[in-house]
């Protein structure tokens, strides 16, 4: 019995971003339904918080998520054959976090499920990040993102 792999793809590859807004750094696994990315928080990121000691708020979790949530949505366009589009953070509910900010060096995971996707391009996804601190207590943030990825997004910008 053969397999059927799936394509593996960059970030850049399913991200309507550019760089230096592309924050994932690998895309794990996927399906469907859901997917899985990582990131390690870089030392001198955009995000970096001078106030912080140069940490990473943890609040930067939901672009995280946000991202993941497109990463979803950009591989599916490519295994139809299409561009990834551009969609729209529409909100954030239930964001829970038991830390305030994220160490550089400190490798992240990302997972988003989505729960429920309408025929208008609205999405609702189950939404988590996690990692492992230095004392071995484990970081654990999640959330429900609301999306909204419109069939043209241009024209949906334009009017």
């Amino acid at each position: 019995m053969s397999t059927i792999s799936k394509p593996r793809y960059s970030p850049a590859e399913v991200l309507p971003h550019a760089a230096p807004m592309i924050l994932l750094d690998e895309i794990v696994d996927y399906d469907e339904q859901s997917l899985t990315a990582a990131l390690t928080v870089p030392a001198d990121g955009f995000f970096n918080d001078a106030a912080l000691a140069g940490e990473v708020p943890a609040y930067v979790a939901i672009e995280y998520m946000a991202q993941a949530v497109a990463a979803l949505s950009g591989c599916r366009a490519r295994a139809r054959g299409e561009a990834p589009k551009i969609g729209f953070l529409l909100g954030t509910r239930a964001f829970d976090s038991n830390v305030a900010s994220f160490k550089p060096g400190i490798r992240l995971t990302v997972s988003v499920n989505e729960m429920i996707q309408g025929d208008n391009g609205m999405g609702v996804f189950d939404a988590r990040v996690s990692g492992h601190l230095a004392d071995g207590s484990d970081i654990v943030v999640s959330a429900r993102i609301n999306g909204f990825q419109p069939p043209n997004p241009e024209a949906f910008l334009a009017a």
